[in-house]
């Protein structure tokens, strides 16, 4: 990568690594794909000394009580958010049962994930981002691990699903709802 590298480029480098590298990693909230992206990002952007910065529950706007927070958010040297990531995660229910289990199974009864508010209001704030100009882009990643909300249809038409098949030491499936929102 050189210094001419966008905010949109760092965010694909970045998506790229995450699906060939998913399995080398048992995340267990959303926090620890948040974290994980995080310091990729942070690794990217100072070995190749990139003019961005990268920080997780970014006050992005004002809300009812305080500020709206985005997960991440990759911003510039003048304090804009080039990109702003919204991220949801469900952990494969499988993993609560049998012997190599390593999420308690009521913590996936029914879900971790709401659909409509979550899913559908990170869609929302997304949006909401870009048209109010707080970020130039904005990325919401529903990483549905082992599929259960797979048949929903997608909130927005700026989302899809796609089916990734990601390497690492525990190769697997996963469901990726992803949007991308850009200004017009």
């Amino acid at each position: 990568m050189t210094q001419q590298v966008t905010a949109k480029e760092l965010f694909d480098e970045v998506l790229k690594w995450f699906r060939l590298n998913y399995g080398n990693y048992d995340f267990f909230m959303e926090r620890d794909i948040e974290w994980t992206l995080q310091q990729k990002f942070s690794e990217i952007i100072t070995s190749n000394n990139l003019s961005f910065e990268v920080f997780n529950n970014y006050p992005i706007m004002k809300g009812g009580r305080g500020s709206v927070c985005t997960d991440l958010a990759i911003l510039n040297r003048q304090g804009e958010v080039e990109v702003a990531v919204e991220l949801k995660f469900e952990p494969d229910h499988q993993r609560g049962y049998g012997p190599k289990r390593n999420v308690w199974p009521t913590r996936l009864n029914p879900s971790v994930v709401f659909w409509q508010d979550g899913v559908e209001k990170d869609v929302l704030r997304a949006q909401q981002y870009v048209s109010q100009g707080k970020a130039k882009m904005a990325v919401t990643m529903f990483v549905d691990e082992g599929g259960l909300f797979r048949h929903r249809r997608p909130p927005s038409s700026e989302a899809e699903w796609v089916d990734w098949e990601c390497g690492g030491n525990n190769p697997r499936m996963i469901s990726l709802l992803i949007g991308f929102f850009v200004a017009r």
